[in-house]
Parts: structure tokens; sequence; C-alpha cells
């Protein structure tokens, strides 16, 4: 009896030795065995992040903005190619792009980097409306101006091809790109387009390269042709300003169900007393049942 009341006692001492010395060890929630830290889990991203944002022009702004190639603000106004003014006049070449970093600006004539001292009087750029800016142009500034624009996305160029011409008479000057080179369907019709500045008025014709004899050239050094349209314009009073809009006349060329011996080198001359200019297209008539292999 005495025996059992000591184990009695001895167990009690043991269970109060372990209430004091492990008290958390009872006590811990469950949950905090997990560690959080190394467990796997899908990617979090802070919210507010990126962030809209507004900025001023010519300011600086965090990289997670959207970066963007160079692109024309106004494509519009890039289809023109070809500019006539009468010397003395001021011309202004403008080539504005939008993108993101902000393109850069250069501009060339003939190919080659247009530097001040190539010119009689220079001069101006205006970086802020993209725009290159002659003053009194002489027959000299006569040549292709092209504008550069680029970032570390992308670039984009465009050329005007200037023509500088006494304020009268002056012989026919082409636009650039005009009649322009065409692929048809047999049975299809086709037009070629010439647009002229001219004063006095020129005479325009449509001509047709043909051969004689396997011969594409005439003994004398010139072209075999046929005469396919005449058109004579009516001169008005000598213009001594404003040719673009005063002395421009188009004239067009139209082929009719056109057949595959349509194929071939056609001419737009166009010729006054002062002198002539002529550009020339091509042309290349398919069959319907042509198929393009993949």
């Amino acid at each position: 009896m005495s025996f059992s009341l000591r184990h009695r006692r001895l167990l009690l001492l043991l269970f109060w030795i372990l209430l004091v010395q492990f008290p958390q060890a009872q006590s811990r929630p469950a949950t905090e065995d997990t560690d959080t830290e190394h467990s796997p889990h899908r990617p979090i991203l802070q919210a507010g992040l990126p962030a809209n944002q507004t900025a001023v022009v010519g300011s600086n702004v965090e990289r997670d903005v959207l970066a963007l190639a160079p692109q024309w603000v106004t494509p519009e106004k890039m289809k023109k190619r070809s500019v006539v003014v009468p010397t003395r006049k001021t011309i202004k070449f403008r080539c504005q792009a939008s993108g993101n970093p902000v393109p850069s600006l250069r501009w060339y004539k003939n190919g080659k980097e247009f530097r001040k001292d190539q010119r009689i009087g220079g001069f101006k750029i205006r970086d802020h409306v993209w725009t290159l800016i002659m003053e009194s142009v002489v027959p000299s500034d006569e040549g292709n101006y092209t504008c550069v624009v680029d970032n570390e996305y992308g670039s984009l160029k465009h050329t005007y091809q200037l023509y500088v011409v006494e304020q009268c008479p002056y012989r026919p000057v082409l636009q650039a790109g005009l009649p322009a080179n065409q692929t048809a369907v047999v049975g299809s019709n086709v037009e070629f387009v010439c647009r002229v500045f001219s004063h006095p008025q020129p005479h325009i014709q449509w001509l047709k390269h043909i051969t004689v004899n396997g011969s594409w050239v005439r003994p004398d050094g010139h072209p075999y042709v046929r005469v396919l349209k005449n058109t004579l314009f009516l001169a008005p009073v000598c213009q001594t300003s404003g040719l673009n809009t005063m002395d421009k006349e188009t004239d067009v060329l139209t082929l009719r169900n056109v057949m595959l011996e349509d194929s071939g080198k056609y001419t737009c001359l166009a010729a006054n007393s002062i002198g002539f200019s002529y550009h020339s297209a091509w042309l290349t008539v398919i069959d319907s049942t042509f198929k393009i292999l993949i």
C-alpha cells in the first residue's frame, strides 16, 4: 500500500516537471509547423504596378512605357515626292514622325549627308517641327532630299525630288514615280498616269517600245516606238508662282482588254519649245490561269 502511494507521488512529480519545462510544446498551433518561406506557390505581382503615368513633352518616363518604332504622324502627306519651285523661292521639306524613344532625324542630299557648307546660304533645321528649310533656291539645289528618322526599334525614310525652274519659260518636268510599273491579268484594263509640270504647256505623247527585225534600237541609236496617244494642252498666261498648282497637267493612257502581247515598255514623253522630258514604265500581262507555286 505504501509502495503504491510513493509511486503515485513520483508520477505527479514527473508530470509537474514536464509542465514547467515544456509549456510551449503543448500550446503551439499545428499550422506553425509549415515553413512558408520555402513552400512552392504561383507568382504574385505587387498591386498597382505598372502604374498609369502622365508626362510633359521632353521629360523622361520609366521604361515600362511601350516601346515603339518610328511612324509618320501624317502618312497621307508623305505621299508627296516631286516638288517644282521657281528660282529664289523658299522650300520646306517636312518629315514629322513619332516613336518611343523619340526618333532622331537626319537629312541627305543625293545619298550623302547634307551639310550647311555644301550650299551657298546654308539651310535651317527646325527639329521641333521636323523640317528642312532652304531659302532663295537656285538650279544647283535640284536633287533628291532624303530624311531618315530612327530609334533603337526601327527606322523610316522618305525622299523628295526637287526641281528648280526659271520663272518662265522652262522645259517639262515629270513627277517622280509616274508612270508606274504594273502587272495585269489578260482581259483587264490598265491605266498609266503621267503628271507634268511645264510652261509653255506641253505636248504629251504615249509611246510603246517595239522591236523591228529583232532589234529595239534604230541605226541612229533611238528606240523603235509606236505612238499610242497625242495630247496638246493649251498654253495659259505665264505664271511666276504656284507652279505646283498652276502649271501641272495630268494625262492618262488607258489600255483596254489587254493581251499577253501588250506586255512591254511604255513611255510618257512631254515636250515644249524649251525642251523635253520622259519617264518609262513596264507592263507585265499574265494569263488568268497563272498560279503561284508555294
